[in-house]
């Protein structure tokens, strides 16, 4: 068989459709375990398999449909209140729903999707045919007229795919007339003289054809003796209902509506906020050349300028924006998986799932929130047992939020577990040679509780397949120190633990602190920067050969930047007061002295040239409002390339 066409409209409106379909049932089937009979719920699901079925059906991705249309079987028997799913049953479906995103990712790729499991066939139908055997036992007279009525489409919820064909066809006028079901006929005849339906009208069909629960049930039962004469009856009962719904569609304008919204490319919004971007430095230097003019029109053409960038940079900005709930929607099913394969019970909390944020941001954190929610489901919450005797709930409580700060983002992810023990880190990072026992016995708490994102180390006494072998949080504290991010940890003994992580809303412009090394400019992301004062170099202490300072109570290290990063440095050329900068590198606070403070400013971040490509401890540069060139700092890779090897 050929492949697809990635090019065909049809294929890339399917694929966009059913991805939101596929990411709303990964939701709604957990959801379901926990509200079985849930009509509106059960409906949903039916609907979402029906319609990547009739989507596949058109492209002819045969497995697909295959697949989709015994779970559209099986949720029709379980919609009609004749099964209610347990958690075996919903180990099915979500097996189900793992190969259809299987064959999902092949048909994107340009490919026919692969048969599913024929093991998964057979247990979708070993449970409809199990419905088959003991309904007629509890209906005995209804069954038989509802299977002769199938023939004509009035009382069964399921149509056949030449019936649907049919449809499509006389509603677009490429049929014969004459073919269509007379429930079809009724309704398309309110539109002869067009080739378009509304969206109403056409929910209105699919309602009558499939079955709507809530009108049916009403509709269908006092009729059963007059549709077996002739379709005639029904000819004269069905126009009225269409007839009112086409003249209150007519107001709304649906096909109108629909054209509001435009499917564009993302490297041509990338395309345009680098132009924005540009625009930006365009501004900033016409505001520092603006200073040097003492022009009341010059600054007020200024000024408009700044205003106008500004909410076109914010414009901008929201069309790169999505909720973090692309991100937050696969946790449902992440957490019900892993507390059943570690019989645990634990209910999923989730927070500002719409808080926006850039597309970039929210692909970036996908992975690093994934193990903070699997550590604190593995780490966190206790087995049932122990909370009980604790005097806990058996139910365990595991809150992932999210929350827009000004123009940073703050994700939580919290448990009401057992907490970690400070102490037991410290002995821990003993035991494993990270520090001896005076250095561990310095660490403050927070320091002791950001031992857990030290390489290798794990309090796990057993390796699973889940944790254990210390690797994951380190990987996420470089994921999030890569984004600009910091994460902080608060934890209680017995009461739970508490992950912040804080990053940007965007990657593209930034709010830095401008400072001078030497000649050289150099941009501090403001989103590390904790705090500015100035200090006097008689008050710093010497502690394991490291310069520290003592910042309301807490021993801060200290460096000089210059040392560094500058072409010369000479401790005896000190001062005695110092510029320091308290910077944020992880969850560690660390003091750096340079010459002198130039102020905020919001900045585009460049690649480096081809000299300084793959340089330590730098980001990327920018353009300064002066014109001139500043170097934009890496703070954890600035660390980890300098200090942690004792420059």
């Amino acid at each position: 068989m050929a492949a697809l066409d990635p090019n065909d409209e049809i294929l890339q409106d399917f694929l966009v459709e059913a991805d939101e379909i596929l990411e709303g049932l990964n939701e709604q089937l957990v959801e379901l375990e926990s509200k079985p009979e849930d009509s509106d719920l059960l409906n949903e699901i039916f609907r979402g398999f029906h319609t990547i079925k009739g989507g596949a059906g058109f492209l002819a991705l045969d497995a697909m449909v295959a697949l989709c249309h015994k779970g559209e079987d099986l949720f029709n028997i379980l919609r009609q209140g004749d099964l209610i799913v347990d958690a075996d049953m919903m180990d099915v479906f979500l097996k189900v729903l793992d190969f259809l995103n299987a064959m999902f990712a092949e048909t994107r790729s340009g490919k026919f999707p692969s048969p599913a499991d024929p093991e998964i066939l057979n247990q979708l139908q070993k449970y409809i045919d199990g419905n088959n055997t003991k309904a007629p036992a509890q209906e005995d007279p209804k069954p038989e007229p509802e299977v002769i009525a199938s023939s004509d489409t009035a009382e069964s919820d399921d149509i056949t795919d030449d019936e649907f064909e049919a449809l499509l066809n006389q509603l677009h006028g490429e049929g014969a007339p004459g073919k269509t079901e007379p429930a079809a006929k009724s309704i398309v005849d309110t539109k002869n003289d067009s080739d378009d339906i509304t969206d109403e009208e056409f929910e209105a069909l699919l309602d009558e054809l499939q079955g709507n629960k809530a009108n049916t049930t009403e509709e269908t039962k006092p009729e059963p003796e007059p549709e077996e004469k002739a379709p005639e009856p029904k000819k004269e009962t069905a126009p009225p209902a269409p007839a009112k719904k086409q003249t209150s569609a007519k107001p709304a304008a649906a096909p109108k509506q629909a054209e509001t919204s435009v499917r564009v490319d993302t490297s041509r919004l990338d395309e345009i906020m680098n132009m924005v971007g540009e625009l930006v430095l365009v501004r900033n230097r016409i505001t520092t050349l603006e200073a040097t003019i003492e022009d009341e029109e010059m600054a007020k053409a200024v000024n408009n300028l700044a205003v106008v960038t500004s909410d076109l940079q914010a414009a901008v900005m929201k069309t790169r924006m999505q909720p973090i709930k692309k991100v937050f929607g696969k946790f449902p099913r992440v957490v019900r998986d892993l507390a059943r394969s570690l019989k645990k019970e634990i209910n999923l909390e989730l927070l500002g799932e719409e808080t926006d944020l850039d597309k970039n941001l929210v692909e970036a954190l996908a992975d690093p929130l994934v193990h903070l929610v699997r550590n604190a489901v593995d780490h966190g919450v206790e087995m049932p047992d122990v909370r009980e005797a604790a005097g806990k709930p058996r139910l365990g409580q595991v809150v992932l939020g999210a929350a827009q700060e000004g123009d940073h983002i703050l994700l939580t992810i919290s448990d009401d577990g057992a907490g970690m023990d400070a102490d037991i880190l410290r002995q821990k990072a003993v035991e494993k040679g990270m520090m001896d026992e005076e250095s561990a016995s310095r660490l403050t708490d927070s320091e002791a509780y950001a031992l857990i994102f030290a390489p290798g180390f794990s309090l796990k006494k057993e390796i699973s397949d889940i944790s254990g072998r210390g690797v994951g949080m380190d990987v996420v504290k470089t994921s999030i120190s890569k984004l600009n991010g910091v994460i902080e940890i608060n934890s209680n003994v017995g009461t739970g633990t508490t992950l912040t992580i804080k990053v940007p809303l965007t990657l593209a412009i930034m709010p830095t602190l401008m400072v001078i090394l030497g000649d050289q400019i150099f941009a501090f992301p403001l989103v590390s920067v904790n705090e500015i004062f100035h200090l006097d170099t008689t008050k710093i202490n010497i502690v394991d050969g490291q310069q520290t300072i003592m910042v309301r109570n807490k021993t801060l290290p200290l460096f000089y930047l210059r040392k560094w990063l500058a072409s010369s440095f000479n401790e005896a050329e000190q001062s005695e007061i110092e510029h320091v900068v308290i910077v944020n590198v992880g969850t560690q606070r660390v003091g750096f002295v340079v010459d002198r403070l130039i102020g905020q400013e919001e900045v585009v971040i460049k690649p480096l040239g081809a000299l300084l490509q793959g340089t330590k401890g730098l980001a990327g540069a920018t353009i300064t409002g002066d014109g001139r060139i500043s170097l934009i700092i890496d703070f954890p890779e600035l660390m980890n390339a300098y200090a942690n090897r004792g420059y």
